[in-house]
C-alpha cells in the first residue's frame, strides 16, 4: 500500500520522463497509464511543447483528453479525438482529419513584454521557436540550425522531432512578431553551445514580468511572470474539481521545477537532475528507457 493519498490527477512531462530517449513509450508504461486511466485517474502530459509538437505516441495513448502544454501558457481539452485536435495545429492540417480542441486556459504574453524578450533573443546566434495558439514557428535560419543541432546532439534524453507539418515555417520571425507579438505563448530557443546559454540566462532573468526556465543546458525558455507547469496543473485540477493532495507531478529537469513543488506528490525519474530530484517525494529507480513511470504508478498504486 502507498503510503500517499490517492491520486486522481497525474501529469506527466515528456522528455525524460514518459518518452524514452528514442521518442517511445514502453509497453509496461503504456500499460500502467491505461490501468490508471480505467481506475478513474486523469493522465494528462505536462510539457514545455505547444500543441503541435504533442507527439502522436502520447496523444494515441489510452484515455488521454487534457494536457498541459508551452510551460502552462496553454492548458487543452483535447476532446473525443486527440490527435485530431494536435493536427489541427499542423501548417498541413488540411491533409489530417482534425477536430477543434478547446483551451481551457491560456496566458499569452503581454505584447510589450514579448517584443523585449524577443529582442533580447536577437542578440545571440541560436534556434528559436515561438508558440502561439498551439503552433510552432519557426524561420528558415532556424530550421537549419535545429537540424546542425540534432546533428552533433549526443547523450540527451530530449527526444527529436520530425518535421511531419508540426512546424510552421514562416520566411521571417522579425516579421512575424511585427504582426503577431500579442499572441506569443512562449519563446524556447537553443543556443549554440551551453556556455552561450550560461552567459545570456542572467540577462533574461533580470527582465521583470518573466518565467525563466531551462529544459536543457543549451536552452533558455520564456513565458510571463507566474505561468508554469505547476500553476497550470493547479488550475486544471480546480476546474475537475480535484484537490491539490490528490494530484500527482513527475519531472526530471529544471522546468519540471515549478510543477514539482505544487502537485500534492512529487516523483522525478532515476535520470532526473540530481538538484531536481532533491524536490521529491519519490524517486524511481528506472530511468525513462526502462519503465520509470511504470515503476512510480506501481509504487503509487496507480
Amino acid at each position: 500500500m502507498s503510503n500517499f493519498p490517492p491520486i486522481r490527477l497525474a501529469a506527466l512531462d515528456l522528455d525524460g520522463t514518459l518518452l524514452s530517449g528514442h521518442s517511445t513509450i514502453t509497453p509496461h508504461t503504456r500499460q500502467a497509464i491505461a490501468d490508471a486511466v480505467a481506475h478513474g485517474v486523469v493522465v494528462l502530459p505536462a510539457t514545455g511543447r505547444p500543441l503541435s509538437n504533442l507527439p502522436p505516441v502520447v496523444a494515441q495513448l489510452t484515455g488521454i483528453r487534457y494536457a498541459i502544454t508551452s510551460n502552462g501558457a496553454a492548458v487543452w481539452d483535447l476532446g473525443a479525438d486527440p490527435m485530431g485536435a494536435v493536427y489541427s495545429r499542423y501548417c498541413n492540417a488540411a491533409e489530417h482529419t482534425t477536430s477543434e480542441p478547446t483551451a481551457l486556459i491560456r496566458c499569452p504574453m503581454p505584447v510589450e513584454l514579448a517584443r523585449e524578450v524577443f529582442a533580447l533573443y536577437m542578440e545571440y546566434p541560436g534556434a528559436l521557436s515561438i508558440f502561439s495558439d498551439g503552433r510552432t514557428y519557426r524561420d528558415l535560419v532556424s530550421m537549419e540550425r535545429f537540424g546542425k543541432r540534432f546533428a552533433r546532439r549526443t547523450g540527451s534524453t530530449e527526444a527529436r522531432q520530425p518535421n511531419d507539418g508540426r512546424f510552421t515555417v514562416v520566411r521571417d520571425l522579425t516579421e512575424w512578431m511585427s504582426r503577431h507579438a500579442h499572441e506569443v505563448e512562449k519563446f524556447c530557443m537553443f543556443f549554440d553551445t551551453p556556455e552561450q546559454a550560461q552567459a545570456a540566462l542572467p540577462r533574461f532573468r533580470a527582465l521583470p514580468g518573466t518565467e525563466v526556465v531551462q529544459g536543457a543546458a543549451d536552452n533558455i525558455e520564456v513565458t510571463a511572470r507566474g505561468v508554469d507547469k505547476g500553476e497550470a496543473l493547479l488550475r486544471l485540477a480546480d476546474l475537475l474539481g480535484i484537490p491539490r493532495e490528490s494530484t500527482l507531478a513527475v519531472g526530471d529537469s529544471e522546468n519540471d521545477r515549478a510543477m514539482l513543488e505544487k502537485a500534492g506528490v512529487a516523483a522525478v525519474m532515476a535520470n532526473g537532475m540530481p538538484h531536481i530530484k532533491a524536490l521529491a517525494d519519490l524517486v524511481s529507480a528506472k530511468d525513462c528507457d526502462h519503465d520509470g513511470v511504470a515503476e512510480l504508478f506501481r509504487r503509487l498504486d496507480l
